[in-house]
């Protein structure tokens, strides 16, 4: 039941925060936590939604969620979608409220742009949601692009999974070939672009800098991931990779011949430094009573220093 759940999802930083000190690798702790957090989901959802719900939808996750490089809990971000021609029940808005409020329970919080299933705006049928997809590159808005580009992480946790892969072929077959709406998709890489002022200087200049005053926390989300992420997101999409986790897709890449070996490994190991800086923030803010991944540039040893730069 729901409060067997309860327990079980207290204990997952519990096992990441043991993994951790244990020594094991980034990549491997995220995609351990994916499969304990795709379980939990799952189940919940099958407690909760009717049996005929499950068969014709699929609840899926998205963003970093999505891609596998999720650690420590963070907001939700999830859709469903439905069959075509398939009836929901009359109460799918309280059923996916109270699958909402189950996995604020369990620690997720809500979604501050509120894509989660509890919203009307992520819960669609095939066709619709391929539409819906479509008008986010055809219409391009600072908010349709991210929507966008949180949805090609999608990866199913329940229910019929081929219906959410009919919805990403119809954005696949809309995206080849068209340089235009790619350039609009590959811009958003820029939406936190780090630029400081008197007042708070720049990450990069309090990096190279360090002092009393300058050393107020980074948010790596802003300043390495998400570029990190999105720009080898944009190269996945426009050569057709449909792999959702950027080590997948850096892979993908490299195979083809679009990126060399050396930037590969090199853009892997970054973003596995990112999220070991921001796990070690998230773990002791935790241990603080806490909540944040926020690094504090002044707490950093030379060594996390120096890699972090470069990371960077």
């Amino acid at each position: 039941d729901l409060a067997a759940l309860d327990a079980a999802a207290l204990q997952i930083n519990r096992v990441i925060g043991l993994l951790h000190a244990g020594g094991t690798r980034m990549g491997l702790i995220a995609r351990l936590v994916q499969a304990l957090n795709a379980r939990l989901f799952e189940r919940a959802w099958q407690l909760i939604a009717p049996a005929d719900l499950v068969a014709n939808s699929c609840l899926f996750v998205m963003g970093s969620e999505g891609r596998g490089e999720q650690l420590l809990k963070t907001d939700q971000d999830n859709a469903l979608v439905l069959r075509d021609g398939y009836a929901p029940p009359p109460d799918l808005d309280a059923i996916c409220e109270r699958f909402s409020q189950a996995l604020v329970r369990f620690g997720y919080p809500p979604c501050p742009g509120r894509i989660m299933v509890n919203n009307p705006e992520w819960r669609h049928g095939v066709a619709e949601f391929a539409q819906r997809a479509r008008r986010w590159l055809l219409l391009p808005t600072p908010d349709s692009l991210v929507a966008l580009a949180i949805f090609l992480d999608a990866h199913a946790v329940c229910g019929d999974a081929a219906l959410l892969a009919q919805v990403r072929s119809a954005v696949w077959a809309l995206v080849a070939d068209n340089d235009a709406l790619l350039a609009r998709f590959a811009a958003v890489v820029n939406a936190f672009d780090g630029a400081g002022d008197a007042a708070q200087p720049s990450w990069w200049g309090r990096l190279l800098h360090p002092g009393a005053a300058a050393d107020a926390p980074v948010d790596l989300k802003k300043a390495g991931v998400f570029p990190l992420v999105h720009g080898v997101r944009a190269l996945a999409l426009a050569d057709g990779v449909q792999a959702t986790g950027t080590a997948e897709r850096v892979a993908a890449l490299v195979a083809a011949g679009r990126l060399s070996a050396a930037m590969g490994t090199e853009l892997v190991e970054a973003l596995h430094v990112f999220m070991r800086l921001k796990l070690d923030a998230g773990l002791a803010a935790q241990a603080a009573g806490r909540s944040g991944d926020a690094v504090d540039l002044s707490a950093l040893g030379t060594l996390d220093r120096d890699v972090l730069r470069d990371a960077l």
